[in-house]
Order: C-alpha cells, then sequence, then structure tokens
C-alpha cells in the first residue's frame, strides 16, 4: 500500500495521509497506532470495504482497485473486523458460508457446507453452536465465527478462491486466555502455510509475542516499520504516542512528543470463605437465575456491591458472563431471584427500570447496545440526557433544553478527547474513540451503579490509564461498579475484588489489595484460568 490518503467528507475529517504498508506472505506484521491513528481504516481500504481517496494498491507488483470487499476477496485478501456483521435469522454455519456456498447448479450443497464449517471449528478448537442463530450468538460466539467464515473461505475449493492474506482486528478483545491462545496458534499455522497476516491489538505483550515486523501509525502516517524483535511493550507505546528518541533508545527516524508513561501496579492476594456483609445501598443481587433457551444459564448468583468498590467478575464470555450482564441490567427476564439497586427492587423490571434505580451500562456489544453507528454522534451522547433536558413549564411538555444538550455535548466530546463534528456519524469514528465516547457518556450520568462490560476494548495505553483514574474517582465519589471481563490484567488492575464465573456459577471469590510483587499477579493469574475453566489448584 503506498501514498495512502482517506478523508471522510461527512465530517471533514482527514484519517490516512500518505500512509504506507507491506505484507509479505510467511509472516505475521503487526499495525499498531493510538486510538484513531487510521489502523482500522488502512486495513479496511486493503480487504475492500473503503475505498482511498488517493493511493495505490499492489498484490505481486500488479496494481489493484477494490470497489468491494468481494473483489479483495478474489484477488486473496479477507478480514476479520472488530465488529462483525452477521445475518439475522441464519444458523451459524449459515452465516459462515454466505457469499462462499458449496453447489451444484445453482444448488446449494447444504450437508457437504456444514460438514466442512463443522470440521474447521473441530480442528481449531473454536467448539461453537453452529445450528443456533445468530441473534443469539455471544460476542466471543460472533468473533470466532467470524474467523471461521473467513478460514472457510481460504480454503481451495471454497468458491473456487484462496485467500493469502489475513486480516484480524482486535479479535482477541473479548476472548479469555485459553481462547486467546488458540487462535495465536491459528496464526502461526497461517503463516507457517505460507499466508500474510496482519493483526491489530492494544495488548502490546502479546502482539510483540507473535508478531514478526511491526508498523506503527501515528496521525494517519506510517511512523516506522521495524523488527519486532527490537522492541518491547515501551519503547513500541513510546512509537505510538512519540517521545524523546535517545530516551527510549529508539531510531533516530521516528519524530519525537509527549510521551505517556504506564502506571505498573503489583497485586496480593487474600481469599474469603464468604461474600461481605449486605448494604443497602449500591447493588444486591441474591439467588439469581436466568434460563433461556439459545443462551448459557446462570443459576444461584450472589453479589454485593457497597458503594465505593470495584468487584470484578471473571469467566469465559460463553459459560454465562453475558447473560449474567444482560440478566442484572434487565435486558433479560430472570427466572428466579431478586435484584436491588439502591434500596429499589428492579427485578424483572426491564433496563428502564435499572436506569432510574441509579444504574449505568457500558456494553460489551459496542454495535447494537452501547451505540448505533449510523446515528450522529450527538444523538449518541445525548441518548440518556435528554430525560434531564426537559426542564419546567416548557419540560412538562416534553420540549427539550437544546442550550444544555449542546454544552453537555461538547463537555462529554471533551471529556472522551474527541474532536470533530458532533452532527457526523458515530460510526465515522475508530472504535476506541467510539469507546471513550460510551465510558464519557456513561461516566456523566447520576449514577450509583457501574455496569461496565469490557471497558477497555479498544482503547490505546493512555485510554486504559484515563479509564483506571476516571472509574477510581468515580468509585471514590461513593459510586460502586460491577466490571465484566475477559482480560485478567484489565480485572487485577482495577478490581477490588474479583469473583470467578463458570458454567453459571460462581467457582472462587478472591479478594484483592495492592502492593505486592509481579510474581503475585501471575499467581492470581493461573489461579483465575484454573477456576475459569475447573481445573485443580493443586
Amino acid at each position: 500500500m503506498r501514498g495512502i490518503q482517506k478523508f471522510f467528507p461527512s465530517n471533514r475529517v482527514t484519517v490516512l495521509d500518505s500512509a504506507e504498508f507491506d505484507l509479505a506472505p510467511g509472516e505475521i506484521h503487526a499495525l499498531l497506532g493510538e486510538n484513531g491513528a487510521g489502523k482500522s481504516t488502512l486495513m479496511h481500504i486493503m480487504a475492500g470495504y473503503l475505498k482511498p481517496s488517493a493511493g495505490h494498491i499492489l498484490i505481486d507488483g500488479k496494481e489493484r482497485n477494490f470497489t468491494a470487499s468481494a473483489d479483495a476477496l478474489k484477488a486473496g485478501v479477507g478480514m476479520v473486523r472488530q465488529h462483525p456483521h452477521m445475518a439475522p435469522g441464519f444458523t451459524l454455519w449459515e452465516d459462515c458460508i454466505l457469499g462462499a456456498e458449496p453447489h451444484l447448479m445453482g444448488i446449494v450443497n447444504r450437508r457437504k457446507a456444514r460438514e466442512t464449517i463443522s470440521a474447521l471449528s473441530e480442528r481449531w478448537g473454536f467448539n461453537l453452536p453452529l445450528d443456533k442463530t445468530t441473534e443469539t450468538l455471544t460476542i466471543s460466539q460472533r468473533q470466532k465465527a467470524a474467523v471461521l467464515a473467513l478460514l472457510f473461505r481460504g480454503e481451495a475449493e471454497a468458491a473456487g478462491q484462496k485467500i493469502d492474506y489475513f486480516i484480524f482486528d482486535e479479535v482477541t478483545a473479548v476472548l479469555s486466555p485459553g481462547e486467546t491462545g488458540a487462535l495465536l496458534h491459528l496464526f502461526n499455522r497461517l503463516k507457517a502455510e505460507g499466508k500474510g497476516v496482519v493483526i491489530i491489538s492494544h495488548k502490546l505483550e502479546e502482539t510483540l509475542g507473535i508478531a514478526d515486523r511491526v508498523s506503527v501509525l501515528r496521525k494517519g502516517k506510517t511512523v516506522t516499520t521495524l523488527a519486532a524483535s527490537s522492541l518491547d511493550s515501551e519503547k513500541a507505546g513510546a512509537l505510538m504516542f512519540g517521545v524523546d528518541p535517545e530516551l527510549q533508545g529508539i531510531p533516530e527516524t521516528v519524530s519525537a512528543a509527549t510521551g505517556v508513561a504506564m502506571v505498573s501496579s503489583g497485586i496480593i492476594r487474600e481469599t474469603a470463605a464468604s461474600p461481605p456483609p449486605a448494604s443497602s445501598a449500591g447493588l444486591l443481587v441474591r439467588g439469581l437465575a436466568v434460563e433461556l433457551r439459545g443462551r448459557p444459564f446462570i443459576r444461584n448468583v450472589d453479589i454485593d456491591l457497597p458503594p465505593g468498590k470495584i468487584v470484578g467478575i471473571a469467566g469465559v464470555r460463553d459459560s454465562g458472563l453475558e447473560t449474567l450482564e444482560l440478566g442484572i441490567t434487565g435486558f433479560l427476564r430472570c427466572s428466579a431471584g431478586t435484584i436491588t439497586l439502591g434500596g429499589r427492587s428492579i427485578s424483572g423490571k426491564g433496563p428502564g427500570a435499572f436506569r432510574d434505580a441509579g444504574g449505568a451500562y457500558i456494553s460489551a456489544d459496542r454495535i447494537g447496545f452501547a451505540l448505533a453507528p449510523m446515528l450522529r454522534l450527538r444523538d449518541i451522547i445525548i441518548i440518556h440526557l435528554h430525560r434531564r433536558s426537559r426542564r419546567g413549564f416548557l419540560g412538562a411538555l416534553g420540549i427539550m433544553d437544546r442550550a444544555f444538550l449542546k454544552s453537555r455535548v461538547w463537555d462529554i466530546m471533551a471529556a472522551a478527547g474527541v474532536e470533530g463534528n458532533p452532527r457526523g456519524l458515530a460510526g465515522s469514528l475508530s472504535g476506541g474513540m467510539q469507546q471513550r465516547i460510551i465510558l464519557a457518556r456513561e461516566f456523566a450520568e447520576d449514577a450509583s451503579v457501574l455496569v461496565l462490560a469490557e471497558p477497555g476494548w479498544g482503547l490505546d495505553r493512555c485510554g486504559r490509564e484515563q479509564l483506571k483514574m476516571e472509574l477510581r474517582e468515580q468509585v471514590q465519589k461513593g459510586k460502586g461498579a460491577l466490571l465484566f471481563s475477559t482480560d485478567m490484567d484489565e480485572l487485577l488492575s482495577l478490581s477490588d475484588e474479583i469473583l470467578v464465573l463458570r458454567n453459571g456459577e460462581f467457582s472462587e471469590h478472591i479478594i484483592l489489595n495492592a502492593g505486592s510483587s509481579p510474581s503475585a499477579a501471575g499467581e492470581l493469574k493461573e489461579r483465575i484460568g484454573r477456576a475459569m475453566i475447573g481445573g485443580s489448584r493443586d
């Protein structure tokens, strides 16, 4: 890719400015950069989802002009996007074969198609429910299904096309450590078969551990391309954000600017035989059960979240993490148990009751639950604020205070560090910028309890540090936070205590204290991992 430029007229933003990128067969190439640097946009152009405003794409020296992703697939380039789109009403295996159906004289060979998808799923240990409809899948299942669909197209016999270059955009963000390990093994297998693999990820240690080369984007420009072995996470972060090269041992060709330092935290563990005493304030869950067809069940769950505390919930999303999240916030009806928020019963009363009782919610399902990409950014921000904008006599008539809303929109955009036109589409922002907007919007709510699911998804190191500081500030104000995450580092750095969910029930309760060595954190990760999958402690 040479001289790639991309200008979005809807919000008058230049995302890419003469960016460069090359990918060789048989290599894993990591693309790094801060939120909004243009990584996903560059790869969307490479995969045919976007057309460049200027520049050239060459494959084996021949220039290509993609008008759609189908053109890129025919040329051997495929992508798993950060938020895969799936066709509602189709089963998982049917969605995987769309556009590449094995057929004879126009008649789809359904048996062969399902057998092929099943064999691929088993080969890579995806353990996917092939006959479930797409709208019932968890986020991690959708991510793995998107990978499966691309692998299906990578088979030589699938629609007569073969993929030589694979792009994976933040595909490990919502996967458990075990699922992530299986996917990294897949990347190495593809590399061994002579495929070119691009990975976009903000998990720097994980990324540098598997990549051969690293390219860094900053503000739409390619800063440098280096061997991954020449970098560690600190140097990579310095390149992403820009620091004095003499201080970091970075090549002089890299421009210098202001750097971001990562705060390290030690963790020590204690165990508690039972949850802490219940509080009349905050969130109280007793004997909760969610048993709905097509979803992992939740049984006999108790949670005590008093003001001023962060409780982390660890687990595999497919074993009930998402079911519990949606049950507590009112999106799924509970079959048993009670939920009390701020002393008010909200059991079975829906998400509106959760909000009215003082709850704020950041969903792991960014595209769908948290925001609608085709709405204006302004509308995404005021989705809850508009209730508080109806004041006085005019408010009683349903008329909103436009000056109040306009002021709050700019305040939240500033808090999120997002520039641009609030009337632009939310979908024009990068995934990390979208996450920053969602976090700032929910933190601005007059809430007593925050339910956050995968809050660090798509955030760069600076964004994760800001999340940590802001969440601690919220807790110091007396708010409670319930943190659902598959990222153990995120859980250990943010939580006061952790509950581990396995097969719909809590299998471990761990209280955390700051001030210990990294080895203690390693022991905790291993212990939590065993509790998640049911392994022995011995």
